[in-house]
């Protein structure tokens, strides 16, 4: 059966040399020839005279001249260059298509994780610092996110550096980038104890703030970080602070909160009662998405608690990602997420301490409580509560 097939071919390419094909019969057989590689060498051996000695090729011979047989062979060569060609090409371009849309349709999901999870983690750790407007180029292969970070002073926000977050493939890395290379710590908290704080521990932990403060002139904003005796819930801490502030005086920009990792590792080896950025766990209010329905000015407590627990188990949920992001910014490297967020389920998010900013005189008023046992100030100004009727900037480039 092999042999007849063969004979057969051998007749068909003989035939083709002879002219005895019709138009369809040679369409079909340089199709043959196309698909078999090895078929197209037999044609090219008989055009060119290689096989003299065979019947086949006498008759090859015979049949055309050298220039006949030399032209018909560029045509053969050329049609498969340019279907090889094509094919290729072909090939390319819908793989490049395939890759383009893969790409942009797992870079937008990556996205969305990496940017949540980026403003979370730089939320929940860093006191006074909010994220700003962003920029990223995320795809496949490789993926960058610049995220502006911001501190409030008073009714202005200030530029505090940038947060980058990159992934290679599946590795992801983050680092802050402050303003001038560093970024000066001034807010702490003091995490409440059993023992009641001594009378010199606490002259130590809030005089040279309230001196401060009262050495200022009246035109001056500034920020300021307290500490209570005990914890608070969102209703206790407003209703607490109200007896000297009111909202149009100041403005909370960030809580403090137990989350049962306070005082474990480092805390619970030297005794360390002051925790800053890195080690005190929080969160800002305005930087939580509560969804369509509008929430309170200073209210629905348990909402916030809700939505901030809720976020919470987002980052367990990615904890991967969580950790990758957050090593840059907590003091010992990994957030603990899933612990702090089981705890806060059975606790409750209990509040210990906040960032408040607004009029210096003002919140020196607060000096008067005796339930706060830690006062540090931070970054001051010049007065800038009154909103301008007008305001705008220009830049260089």
């Amino acid at each position: 059966m092999e042999k007849r097939d063969r004979e057969n071919r051998e007749q068909k390419l003989l035939a083709y040399l002879r002219k005895e094909m019709t138009e369809s019969e040679e369409k079909r057989l340089g199709e043959e020839v196309l698909r078999d590689e090895e078929y197209a060498q037999r044609l090219e051996r008989l055009l060119l005279g290689e096989e003299q000695g065979t019947d086949s090729g006498k008759e090859a011979a015979d049949t055309l001249s050298e220039e006949k047989q030399r032209a018909i062979l560029r045509r053969g060569k050329w049609r498969m260059r340019l279907s090889n060609s094509a094919f290729t090409m072909g090939l390319t371009f819908f793989a490049g298509v395939a890759l383009f849309v893969g790409n942009g349709w797992f870079g937008s999901l990556m996205h969305d994780d990496l940017y949540r999870v980026a403003k979370d983690m730089v939320n929940f750790t860093q006191p006074g610092v909010s994220v700003g407007s962003s920029g990223s180029q995320v795809g496949l292969l490789y993926g960058n996110i610049r995220m502006e970070l911001r501190e409030r002073v008073g009714r202005e926000d200030k530029n505090a550096g940038s947060f980058e977050s990159t992934n290679i493939l599946w590795k992801n890395s983050a680092q802050p980038k402050w303003t001038n290379g560093i970024r000066e710590q001034k807010l702490f908290f003091r995490y409440p104890s059993q023992s009641k704080p001594t009378q010199e521990e606490l002259t130590n932990l809030q005089l040279p703030a309230w001196t401060t403060m009262e050495k200022l002139p009246e035109g001056t904003v500034s920020q300021l970080a307290i500490s209570f005796e005990h914890f608070l819930s969102y209703e206790e801490y407003y209703k607490l602070i109200s007896r000297y502030v009111n909202s149009d005086t100041h403005e909370t920009v960030w809580f403090a909160v137990d989350t049962g990792q306070e005082l474990t590792g480092r805390g619970a080896e030297e005794g360390v009662r002051l925790l800053g950025a890195g080690d005190v766990w929080g969160f800002a209010e305005r930087e939580l998405n509560y969804g369509n329905a509008p929430i309170q000015v200073n209210g629905e407590g348990q909402r916030r608690a809700a939505t901030y627990l809720s976020e919470m188990k987002y980052l367990s949920e990615q904890e991967r990602l969580s950790n990758e992001i957050g090593f840059s910014l907590v003091s010992r490297g990994k957030p603990h997420i899933a612990e702090r967020y089981q705890y806060m389920q059975e606790k409750g998010v209990r509040i210990y301490g906040a960032v408040l900013t607004g009029p210096t005189k003002e919140m020196l008023k607060l000096k008067q409580e005796k339930s706060i046992t830690a006062a540090f100030l931070g970054k001051i100004d010049w007065w800038n509560w009154d909103r301008p009727a007008a305001s705008g900037t220009h830049y260089s480039w």
